[in-house]
């Protein structure tokens, strides 16, 4: 299969999802990869943006569709389109991004624009794309963004990784390559339909139109055997279909990076891919040219491990809620605390400190959870409680850390009875 390579050099690619208009997301991510024209020292220094289609927010959300974004401008008011677009073309014209053809881009240029012959529009739908119903007062800005849509490529094919909005398939990027650009011209880039094609690509009956409708809107992107994505031997990058899972690969040759920042509370996500871990790769051997070399980002993006830290901390603070105290005289208690850190500080330290108590200790907030689950005597709890804590919210690696939890819940159970 033929395609046209685009030469990048030695540069990351940073693929951005679908972005349904939200700007505010799109500033915060681009801020979280240092990533700014006006500054040359920031990451555009060997960074490339590739946004994967879906610029623009859709009109309505289908309850029954499995890739509708939820935008509508009452819902989703911080909605900005033409800042959006002024944003990313600029990018796109200094040479900082490339940006494919999304499904609702397609539409509103089958909105916008009539057939030659017909006079009548490419699309007839019972309401208009959000975007032509916000410049329906403005006929010639409108146009001048489907002017833009329409020279956007199709896809893009860097060589060792792709990229297409919807579905790659090898058979149907052979033969839509007859109707596309080959060469810049005119504002339209390689790999974007020739412009007098564009009334086959809304004519039904035209094979142009399936081959379409698979690039942008194929109906799914569970794998089977027959779908397309089943055959990729090299790794592929797509939108469209909203994720509601934590980001990561579909496999180690497909990655999906919408995951509907038109919702409030989801994030906008990028996959960055480093071309110069993969210099020396064979285009053609999928098991070097893997998807799991490149990473995720998006704000707010929480680590494993600080999960697990918080999420164990949260569930043992809950179980030691639940525990009886017994009603120990003050001066009683604070003795128990004492020795109880002690023990902590010398028997125990999972961290090796080996330091006496203070206000800053890292032991200092276990010794009243600890003291309550030692004066409950349930020693096999007391052990679980200080294994979990030096494995996940101390994240140590010592193997003895379960007997030497064993030894001190021991201890303290024992010492805690003598106070009760």
């Amino acid at each position: 299969m033929q395609t046209h390579i685009q030469e990048i050099g030695n540069v990351s690619l940073y693929f951005i999802g679908d972005v349904y208009g939200r700007l505010d997301k799109l500033t915060e991510l681009l801020t979280e990869i240092d990533f700014d024209i006006d500054d040359p020292e920031s990451s555009i220094q060997f960074v490339k943006l590739v946004f994967c289609g879906n610029l623009l927010a859709k009109h309505t959300h289908n309850a029954n569709s499995d890739h509708c974004d939820s935008a509508t401008t009452d819902s989703q008011p911080e909605i900005e389109h033409l800042a959006l677009l002024k944003m990313v073309k600029l990018l796109v014209d200094k040479g900082h991004a490339y940006c494919l053809l999304g499904q609702h881009e397609y539409e509103v240029i089958g909105w916008s624009k009539h057939h030659p012959i017909t006079d009548n529009p490419y699309l007839e739908a019972s309401s208009a794309p959000l975007f032509n119903q916000e410049l329906q007062h403005s006929q010639a800005l409108l146009f001048e963004w489907v002017d833009w849509f329409m020279a956007l490529p199709i896809y893009m094919d860097f060589g060792h990784i792709r990229a297409i909005h919807a579905c790659w398939d090898d058979k149907v990027i052979t033969s839509l390559n007859a109707y596309l650009t080959d060469v810049a011209s005119n504002d339209a880039q390689p790999n974007s339909l020739s412009q007098q094609f564009w009334p086959a690509a809304f004519d039904s009956q035209h094979p142009l139109n399936k081959l379409i409708a698979t690039c942008l809107d194929y109906p799914t992107m569970t794998l089977t055997e027959l779908h397309p994505h089943s055959a990729l031997k090299v790794p592929v990058v797509i939108g469209h279909y909203p994720q509601d899972t934590y980001p990561d690969i579909i496999n180690e040759q497909l990655v999906c990076i919408n995951y509907n920042p038109a919702k409030q509370d989801y994030p906008l996500v990028s996959f960055a891919w480093h071309q110069g871990r993969k210099k020396s790769l064979d285009v053609e051997s999928a098991q070097d040219a893997q998807m799991s070399l490149g990473e995720f980002c998006f704000i707010d993006q929480p680590s494993a491990e600080e999960c697990i830290a918080e999420g164990t901390e949260n569930l043992l603070d809950a179980i030691v809620s639940t525990l009886d105290t017994p009603q120990l005289d003050e001066a009683a208690l604070i003795r128990l605390h004492e020795k109880v850190a002690i023990s902590l500080c010398t028997e125990w330290d999972p961290l090796g400190i080996k330091q006496t108590m203070h206000a800053r200790h890292p032991y200092q907030p276990l010794v009243k959870p600890v003291t309550q689950l030692a004066l409950d005597q349930d020693t096999d709890k007391l052990t679980a409680y200080l294994a979990i804590v030096s494995r996940f919210q101390l994240e140590t690696d010592n193997d003895n850390l379960e007997n030497i939890s064993l030894k001190t819940a021991y201890k303290l159970t024992r010492l805690a009875n003598n106070y009760l």
